[in-house]
């Protein structure tokens, strides 16, 4: 089920969710992993608040953007019980720019260049220890 909400009606959420967590912004839960199928990564763009919000269950993007959240801003992290990392992350992204890219391509002779450079590497790392 899917539902659109209006600037003005995100803006009352969030200027409620802010007084509701004025005290503590980051609100750490308990948060089962989703299933596969089921996760998901929403980054939206709010113009009037001239910021990035990002909700997500995928605990892969979850642990990369984690970094980027605004603490001082309303925050929730969810943690797995089991093993305790970090699956779910909601909160305002700060000093980010937000940019989607084409996966790169590369042709086989590339590949086999990029392996040969990272052979070197590892090469030249154990060498050194």
């Amino acid at each position: 089920m899917s539902f659109a909400i209006t600037n003005r009606e995100q803006i009352k959420i969030r200027a409620n969710y802010k007084g509701v967590n004025d005290i503590m912004a980051v609100k750490n839960e308990s948060w089962t992993t989703s299933i596969f199928e089921e996760r998901e990564t929403v980054i939206s763009y709010d113009r009037l608040l001239d910021r990035w919000h990002i909700w997500t269950d995928e605990p892969k993007h979850a642990r990369k953007y984690e970094k980027y959240i605004d603490e001082q801003q309303p925050t929730r992290k969810g943690y797995n019980p089991k093993t305790g990392q970090l699956v779910m992350l909601e909160g305002d992204l700060t000093n980010v720019n937000v940019v989607i890219m084409q996966k790169r391509k590369y042709t086989a002779e590339q590949l086999a260049k990029m392996q040969n450079n990272l052979k070197r590497a590892q090469h030249v790392g154990q060498a050194k220890k």
